[in-house]
């Protein structure tokens, strides 16, 4: 890659399409290859913090302070290390109540960017894992990032959801002046089935690129429940192996642009 940090927002506003799992073991992928990645837990949920053992003290700055606190402390105390070259930015309860209130501050879709600015100088990349919605913590990670990798499980009402996501970028394009280029489409839990080839045949059909197809594997949840990726669980398995390429494609994106 070169030598500016790439941010990325791993989006899509419908729940259960494989935000977390992609985030997570694409970051693995890439630090596997020698990035410095850092991984980014906007979803209040949770997900990938608890999927990497990753949560934060009590009494520790937080992210939901650092978005919403006009002098918040720095977020590299609070930073976990969870193998090497790969880190994770962790949630915390108040994210919970962050979307309600970003509404009344400043600049409320440049604060991510803002909290995120110190530490974007320690990493090659960072993956932001953001919540199954388009409401202000996902505009700010598309602020923060100017890319994004859609994941998307193969069901007929996905084109749909993915032309939502195009508008909500559009219309911060026309609010901000910012623009987002999306990377690429991941395709999740991809089984050998009729809906699957339908909605996979529509999505080659559009001008984004479909970057990886990802079957779908008990492993990917067995991984998450021990707190690793897949390539630290099963390095051999045809997933893993799904990922690394998935991260040479990001890789060949950067080359491009």
């Amino acid at each position: 890659m070169s030598g500016q940090t790439r941010c990325i927002a791993v989006v899509n506003q419908k729940g259960g399409v494989g935000k977390t799992t992609t985030t997570i073991n694409t970051g693995a992928a890439l630090a596997e290859l020698g990035h410095r990645v850092l991984l980014v837990d906007l979803d209040p949920q949770g997900a990938l913090t608890e999927g990497l053992g990753a949560e934060p003290a009590v009494g520790e700055t937080s992210l939901s302070a650092a978005l919403l606190e006009d002098a918040a402390p720095p977020l590299s105390g609070i930073v976990r290390e969870c193998a090497p070259n790969l880190h994770v930015l962790p949630t915390d309860d108040g994210m919970f109540l962050v979307e309600s209130k970003l509404v009344s501050l400043r600049g409320r879709e440049r604060r991510l960017a803002r909290a995120l600015e110190p530490l974007s100088s320690s990493y090659d990349v960072i993956l932001i894992d953001c919540p199954p919605s388009l409401g202000g913590l996902t505009d700010n990670a598309l602020v923060a990032s100017g890319e994004a990798l859609v994941p998307m499980q193969l069901e007929d009402t996905s084109v749909k959801a993915l032309e939502i996501l195009l508008d909500q970028i559009d219309s911060l394009r026309l609010a901000l002046e910012h623009r987002v280029r999306i990377v690429g489409l991941v395709a999740n839990l991809v089984e050998d089935n009729n809906v699957s080839k339908r909605v996979l045949a529509a999505l080659e059909q559009l001008p984004i690129p479909i970057v990886a197809s990802i079957r779908k594997r008990t492993k990917l949840r067995e991984a998450w429940a021990d707190g690793r990726s897949i390539l630290a669980l099963d390095a051999r398995s045809d997933t893993a192996d799904a990922y690394r390429a998935l991260a040479q494609a990001l890789i060949a994106t950067a080359v491009a642009a």
